[in-house]
């Protein structure tokens, strides 16, 4: 089915006319059939190897165009991309996986350069509590720390320049995929929302790889100290032919992995948060195992905030944060001459005592009746 789906959708492109692209493209944008087909035939890449070049070649093709919305549905498959590829390089099948290459090259060069060629750079300000933002409202601060803020505010943070590349090597491999994702995160409002299931399904693939899942987190392959042709084990100790041993482990690094856990933060409130809890937990276990401070940090900083906002609640805004704003209240002035409830001051009345009542009990022998005087005590003295 996904396969006679991916044949018509590349037949129907090759056969558009230049006129009719535009329309092509508005179409295109809200058809989930055709990213449902994509998702199985890349998870399934050995069983489709005809298909793979067709499909890159045509999501290139997308995003040379000049059509923002066909450039956004190439962004979307960006994170399984990455790991299609990074994996084929840690089975040592890199051959097997040029054309993934050569449409991630494409991405990256178009991405880093701007329309005249020249190298491109992202410029944005930090939040700080001088000036609103998406964050929080802008708060009332005394003159000296507003100017304080102020100066820091005038602070931009770059992204860039970059170089292009022609080719991707160990040098520049993970330089190239996290500016893929760097990318693919000024996007992610705008991606279609199952595409984050798929990112937060191939995070965990990408650091898990390697290691034997256990409660707690990841611990060191069995092959670590016990491979066979290990000079220090015997050979009578050598594992059966048999046992299939898991796949090699996927290198990373701390900037490419801070990329991945923004990615998965944004998820996380966008209708995924027990896909985008477990991605996190994963990152979490594999920067403790890499020992990397950065991603510790942040993995750290998600999951505490979780205790003071859990994600999934109806408060979660559209852009991944629950933002608290302060209501609109008008004041009231209160005239001095308005009756309100504090004007009416209460006065404590004075306590008077009561006589015991066998001092005032008297018996009328005539009626029977006991006569019973209740009378302020300071008439018969105390």
């Amino acid at each position: 089915m996904a396969e006679a789906i991916i044949a018509d959708w590349i037949s129907d492109y090759s056969a558009l006319q230049e006129s009719e692209l535009r329309t092509f493209a508005a179409q295109h944008e809200n058809d989930f059939e055709i990213s449902k087909a994509l998702y199985t035939i890349l998870n399934e890449r050995m069983k489709y190897k005809d298909l793979i070049h067709p499909i890159c070649n045509q999501l290139c093709n997308f995003y040379r165009s000049n059509e923002v919305e066909l450039r956004r549905f190439t962004l979307q498959f960006v994170p399984m991309l990455i790991y299609l590829y990074l994996n084929s390089v840690a089975l040592g099948d890199k051959k097997g996986c040029r054309s993934i290459e050569t449409l991630l090259i494409c991405i990256y060069n178009i991405e880093v350069s701007s329309d005249d060629g020249s190298p491109k750079v992202v410029s944005f300000r930090m939040p700080v509590l001088a000036q609103s933002s998406v964050y929080h409202e802008e708060k009332s601060l005394q003159p000296s720390d507003l100017r304080r803020w102020e100066e820091n505010s005038n602070k931009d943070i770059n992204w860039g320049p970059l170089p292009s590349i022609e080719s991707i090597n160990a040098q520049n491999r993970l330089k190239v995929m996290t500016a893929l994702l760097f990318t693919y995160n000024q996007q992610l409002n705008q991606i279609h929302k199952p595409a984050l299931y798929h990112l937060c399904k191939t995070t965990s693939l990408l650091v898990n790889q390697g290691f034997p899942k256990v409660p707690g987190g990841h611990m060191h392959r069995s092959s670590y100290g016990n491979d066979p042709i290990s000079p220090q084990q015997p050979m009578a100790m050598a594992a059966p032919s048999h046992v299939v041993r898991p796949p090699p482990r996927i290198a990373v690094n701390a900037q490419f992995l801070v990329e991945l856990a923004h990615a998965n933060y944004f998820a996380m409130f966008n209708e995924f948060a027990s896909a985008a809890i477990e991605a996190v937990t994963d990152l979490h276990s594999r920067a403790c195992y890499e020992m990397l401070p950065e991603v510790i940090l942040v993995t750290n900083a998600i999951r505490n905030s979780l205790h003071a906002n859990p994600s999934g609640q109806p408060s979660d805004g559209p852009m991944g944060i629950s933002v608290a704003l302060t209501p609109a209240t008008t004041t009231v002035t209160v005239s001095k001459s308005m009756i309100t409830n504090a004007s009416f001051r209460t006065k404590k009345l004075p306590v008077e005592r009561i006589k015991p009542l066998g001092s005032v009990c008297g018996q009328d022998n005539s009626r029977g009746v006991c006569r019973i005087s209740m009378l302020p005590s300071d008439r018969y003295g105390k």
